[in-house]
């Protein structure tokens, strides 16, 4: 009799846990209705815009200046990145979550470019996006801080753009920023560990990642970043790491006439 009881309370509690993940689910499915909604008010090429800039390439163009200015940033942005990643692909995979459109009708949804239906949680756009703020905010001295708070705006608005695109649900974003941020704090920490001497203009360690910017350009020139109406952001973003980079190597070697 206390078998029976013991496995009929087993059941319960289960039978309990799956109705309550079917009202979160439920909850989540409406929510990203409601985001997705609202968020059509705007034209499609801001939201395509505004996700590109959760892409990894679009995020080493954009944070490269610290190298001139904040070594300890750019060297924060190399550690981070191979975590974030790491986090990012392995729960995709170890969860294969469906996304919006493999669970939505898709006229029941605002649906940007090509429907992507496996792999949703965690967002990997968000994930990136927030581990790069997390870098730049911690790694940055105490009164530089305040001034910083505005790249976690613009992390939100990567996540953001996902839901508005129709690829990911919030609780990907909520999941994605968290995990961003960790990998972010995780980065900025060890880059803090690292010896003063290779912030140097002239460290060859500096000289030999700074190599990594003629990838990015290659990529940035080359590739799709998301969507192809993308691309003027991405020549905009090439331009930069290109003035960056002969900044860069004026200053390192010596020449300095930029």
């Amino acid at each position: 009799m206390s078998l029976k009881s013991s496995g009929l309370q087993v059941d319960c509690k289960w039978c309990a846990f799956v109705e309550l993940n079917s009202v979160v689910m439920a909850n989540n499915h409406e929510l990203f209705i409601l985001i997705n909604s609202a968020c059509s008010i705007l034209p499609a090429w801001f939201w395509m815009s505004i996700s590109v800039f959760g892409t990894g390439w679009m995020i080493f163009a954009t944070t490269l200046p610290a190298i001139l200015f904040a070594p300890r940033v750019f060297y924060a942005i190399l550690i981070t990145a191979p975590i974030a990643g790491g986090i990012s692909r392995f729960t995709k995979l170890a969860l294969g979550f469906p996304r919006p459109p493999a669970v939505l009708e898709r006229d029941s949804f605002n649906l940007i470019g090509q429907a992507i239906e496996r792999y949703s949680m965690p967002s990997g756009h968000t994930l990136a996006a927030f581990a790069a703020a997390c870098c730049l905010y911690f790694c940055s001295s105490q009164p530089v801080r305040p001034w910083l708070l505005p790249v976690f705006l613009g992390a939100f608005l990567v996540g953001l753009s996902r839901i508005a695109i129709g690829v990911h649900w919030p609780e990907d974003v909520v999941v994605g920023a968290l995990m961003g941020l960790a990998a972010g704090y995780a980065g900025s920490r060890l880059a803090l560990l690292l010896p003063e001497r290779l912030m140097a203009m002239d460290s060859g360690w500096l000289r030999f990642f700074s190599l990594w910017g003629l990838v990015c350009l290659y990529a940035l020139l080359t590739e799709r970043l998301d969507f192809p109406e993308n691309k003027p952001v991405q020549w905009c973003a090439a331009a930069l790491v290109s003035v960056v980079l002969l900044r860069f190597w004026g200053k390192s070697f010596g020449t300095n006439r930029l």
